[in-house]
């Protein structure tokens, strides 16, 4: 939730789980930082945005997740030949609901990688707080191929967790997020950025439960916002009391659900991270995920990827459940499968202003019959 609680979002039902204010200004208490940012170019009805995956900073040595991220603002030929594009995200550290604004600015000359799933890596530069090693999701480190490794945690209980040592592999999942549906074409390895699994408010980060649910709000011009009840998979924290620690490669982990959040009153439209606690690597159904020194790794053809990702309307109820089931196949958000012949400055200019969607057909996620 962006803006301040009091003011802008009077009519909440309850205290928002994540909350930031808008940075207006630069002053003494920020600097500027150097580092990377994991980028994909998205098309939903009616408009195209970047979707910022990851940002790498502190010397490579520290991820930040967004939870809320806004729409870009692009400049062309900002400079001969390069063009400029930023963009703000919303970090925080572990268990924070108050949240941190980066301004992070990208140019067109300085892509570093690129990934098989259309995602691009780029060197930026952003603005945030001094001493942002804190609202750091994790450390990380930078591989031999220019990609980085996060490490993120598996939660499960000590004789699986003997299991997976002794074995070398980590069984994949067929359940949605949510944990109540079953997927049918495929499988994800579950992981977390939560070094623990301590209390209930660290299950619900997770989207599990010891009550079988989780509650969400609607954000829109109502009088009052309602509340959604959304049932998820019956968890509890004695079944999750040994931790194992993995890397897995940026290029691995799947591309996020998302919220739209609409225009209201004076705050303006923005895009929240679904559960950005929760790092899931897809693979077919049923496909292990080898365990190589800490490193998580998978065979080409076990990989598992989609073309879009589903943006949950949060005017709606049905619309705060769509990111959590997985079935939904309207509200979705087409990611454009850029290469290495073409940037997303470039797809920008070369489209601009036209129809990005009718006629774009998903390969969809299914799932079992509920």
């Amino acid at each position: 939730m962006i803006g301040d609680q009091h003011t802008t979002w009077g009519n909440l039902a309850g205290r928002p789980a994540r909350w930031s204010h808008p940075v207006r200004h630069s002053g003494v208490n920020r600097r500027e930082y150097e580092g990377f940012i994991k980028l994909r170019l998205a098309h939903s009805e009616g408009r195209s945005y970047l979707i910022p995956d990851v940002l790498i900073a502190v010397g490579g040595l520290r991820y930040f997740l967004p939870s809320f991220f806004s729409p870009p603002s692009l400049a062309f030929d900002a400079e001969p030949g390069t063009h400029v594009a930023q963009i703000s995200i919303d970090v925080g550290g572990a268990r924070a609901t108050r949240l941190e604004r980066l301004l992070v600015r990208v140019r067109s000359d300085e892509r570093v990688h690129v990934y098989e799933d259309g995602a691009q890596l780029y060197r930026c530069r952003f603005e945030g707080p001094r001493g942002i090693a804190g609202l750091a999701k994790g450390e990380c480190r930078r591989d031999p191929s220019g990609d980085f490794l996060l490490r993120v945690y598996h939660h499960t209980t000590p004789a699986n967790a003997s299991s997976i040592r002794a074995a070398g592999e980590l069984w994949s999942s067929a359940w949605n997020l949510a944990g109540t549906r079953r997927l049918t074409n495929v499988s994800y390895g579950y992981f977390t950025t939560l070094p623990r699994i301590r209390d209930e408010e660290d299950l619900r980060l997770v989207a599990m439960a010891s009550g079988e649910f989780i509650h969400l709000q609607t954000t829109s011009d109502r009088p009052r916002e309602e509340v959604v009840a959304l049932k998820v998979y019956r968890g509890d924290t004695r079944d999750r009391t040994a931790a194992l620690a993995f890397d897995v490669p940026c290029g691995l982990i799947a591309p996020t659900h998302l919220y739209l959040h609409p225009f209201v009153g004076m705050q303006a439209a923005y895009f929240e991270v679904v559960s950005p606690e929760i790092i899931r690597v897809g693979v077919v159904p049923a496909a292990k995920l080898r365990v190589i020194q800490a490193g998580i790794h998978v065979a080409d053809a076990d990989r598992r990827h989609f073309g879009y990702v589903i943006i949950g309307d949060t005017q709606t109820p049905s619309g705060l459940a769509a990111p959590y089931e997985e079935e939904e196949t309207r509200q979705v958000t087409h990611l454009e499968p850029l290469d290495a012949a073409t940037d997303f400055f470039a797809f920008w200019l070369a489209h601009a202003n036209t129809d990005q969607v009718s006629g774009r057909a998903i390969d969809p996620r299914e799932l079992a019959p509920a």
